[in-house]
């Protein structure tokens, strides 16, 4: 049974020569290699609420996955894994730095003001629990390249 997949595929911009990331379902043949693609770039969908938070977390997962980039082969256009990047350590510890705050905000938006949480106290301090936690998460990612940015001056 083939199976498919969000992706973010790299191209270059006939027009321009501007490289762009996009998302596409990808499908898959029964050995796992790629199949076949969708032409054009998708958009999430639902018809609720819920169908439409299920696919944005799918196209969240495509993020997870490596990336992969058109290729000419022979006259055939084919999808291959782009080589990983090897960011520098500070780029690292920003990124992670500023995906910690995000999730504290993500956390806040979720669930942090969620009508339950009024009504139950015991929620409410297990949530405060977890936001406490993040907060400490982003102070200890901003104060190491804080640090590292003041041994390299």
């Amino acid at each position: 049974m083939a199976t498919w997949n969000y992706r973010v595929i790299r191209k270059t911009c006939a027009q321009t020569g501007q490289i762009i990331f996009q998302i596409h379902e990808v499908y898959y043949a029964e050995d796992g290699s790629i199949d076949c693609w969708t032409q054009q770039p998708v958009e999430p969908l639902g018809t609720s609420e819920a169908q439409l938070r299920n696919d944005v977390h799918g196209f969240l997962a495509a993020f997870r996955l490596p990336v992969l980039e058109e290729k000419n082969s022979l006259g055939q256009v084919r999808l291959v894994e782009e080589a990983p990047p090897h960011p520098r350590r500070e780029d690292l510890q920003q990124d992670y730095s500023g995906r910690a705050s995000r999730a504290s905000g993500y956390l806040f938006q979720m669930l942090g003001n969620h009508l339950l949480l009024k009504q139950e106290p015991d929620l409410r301090e297990a949530y405060e629990r977890v936001d406490q936690a993040l907060v400490e998460l982003c102070e200890l990612a901003s104060d190491k390249l804080s640090r590292r940015r003041m041994a390299a001056i």
